[in-house]
C-alpha cells in the first residue's frame, strides 16, 4: 500500500507542473495577446479611416464650392454698351400755342 502512495505521489508531482503545462499556458497567453493586438489594430484602423473620410469629404466639398463659384463668375454676362443718342425728329424751336396779348 505504501508503494501505491509513493507511486501516485511521484506521478502527481511530475505531471502537475510539467513543462507541457507551461507551454500550454504560454500558447494561451500568446493567443490572447495576438487577439488583443488584432482588435486594437482594427479599432485604430477604423478610427483613422473615419478621420480620413471626414477630411477627404471636406476637401472635396471645398473644391466643388470653389469650382462652382469660379464657373458662375466666368458665365457672368457682359455689360452692354450704351445705345447711340437718338436725334430729335423735329428740330424747330418751341413757341407758345397762343400769342399773349400785348397791352
Amino acid at each position: 500500500m505504501a508503494q501505491y502512495f509513493k507511486t501516485a505521489f511521484f506521478l502527481l508531482l511530475f505531471t502537475a507542473c510539467g513543462p507541457g503545462e507551461e507551454v500550454l499556458i504560454r500558447q494561451k497567453v500568446d493567443a490572447r495577446v495576438a487577439e488583443f493586438s488584432k482588435k486594437r489594430r482594427e479599432e485604430c484602423r477604423n478610427g483613422l479611416m473615419a478621420e480620413a473620410s471626414k477630411t477627404v469629404d471636406s476637401l472635396l466639398l471645398a473644391e466643388a464650392q470653389t469650382d462652382l463659384r469660379d464657373s458662375l463668375n466666368r458665365m457672368r454676362p457682359f455689360k452692354p454698351e450704351q445705345p447711340p443718342v437718338v436725334p430729335p425728329i423735329d428740330s424747330l424751336e418751341v413757341k407758345p400755342i397762343f400769342n399773349p396779348k400785348k397791352n
